[in-house]
Formats: structure tokens, C-alpha cells, sequence
């Protein structure tokens, strides 16, 4: 029976880790583009973008770090732990160039925070339910 059950358990932690990695970013219809590049989405989240092309705030919305979201967030697209993701923006919106992000508990808060305020984009584990919202393609992709 151990033999069965090891294998099977294996496999299924796998496909979940598989699901929880993949993160959708998405953004408010007034200023944030349709497509980015991971290098561009990166240095957004990295605070380096102030304003949007059109010349709108940019607004960052994430994940609370203690939810998977979150982490996966720090790991995939930052490749910091947490602790250095808040070390970071700690840094950054001291200096007053650009807001620190607005955390979340779930995805559809964020969604309805991002659909709601201009400027804003957001990144978060899962699909975007909210029609007021639009996904950003990374590298041509729906999620990455």
C-alpha cells in the first residue's frame, strides 16, 4: 500500500505546486498598458515607475505576504524572500517617489481595488473575475 500512496502523494503536491506558482497581473483601464515585458512588470514592481505613459499615478496592488499569493509574488517575480520584498519597499517609499503597494487578504479584494482605481495594476494567483479589470499580457502571456 506504501508503495502506491508515496507516488501518488508525490505527484499531487507537484500539480498543486505547479497551480499556485502561475500569477496573473492585471490593471485598471486608465493607464496601464495592455503588454509588458517581465523586465518592464519587474521594474514597475520594483517602484522605478512612477507615473503610467499617459501620466497617471501608478498604484501597485499585491497579496499580503503571508498568503501564497504573496509569496509566490516575492519568489517568482521579485526573487526575494519576503522579509526582503518589505526591506525593499520600505526603502523605496521613504525616499516619496512613488507609494509603497496596497496588500490584500483575497484576490477578489484586489480585483475590486484594481478595477476601481486608476492607475492601479496588480499581481495575485488566480483568474481575474472582475469585468472592469483587464489582464496584462507578460511577454505575450496570460499569466507567467
Amino acid at each position: 500500500m506504501k508503495k502506491f500512496l508515496l507516488p501518488i502523494l508525490f505527484l499531487l503536491s507537484i500539480t498543486g505546486y505547479s497551480q499556485s506558482s502561475e500569477l496573473t497581473v492585471i490593471g485598471n483601464n486608465k493607464g496601464v498598458p495592455a503588454q509588458l515585458s517581465t523586465s518592464n512588470l519587474k521594474s514597475i514592481f520594483m517602484g522605478n515607475q512612477p507615473k503610467w505613459s499617459d501620466g497617471s499615478k501608478v498604484v501597485i496592488a499585491m497579496m499580503k505576504f503571508t498568503t501564497e499569493g504573496g509569496k509566490s509574488t516575492c519568489s517568482k517575480l521579485y526573487q526575494k524572500s519576503t522579509t526582503d520584498v518589505t526591506k525593499h519597499w520600505l526603502t523605496v517609499s521613504m525616499k516619496g517617489v512613488i507609494d509603497a503597494p496596497v496588500f490584500f487578504n483575497t484576490a477578489a479584494e484586489l480585483q475590486n481595488f484594481i478595477a476601481n482605481t486608476a492607475g492601479a495594476i496588480g499581481v495575485f494567483d488566480g483568474t481575474v473575475t472582475a469585468s472592469t479589470a483587464k489582464t496584462v499580457l507578460i511577454d505575450g502571456k496570460r499569466s507567467f
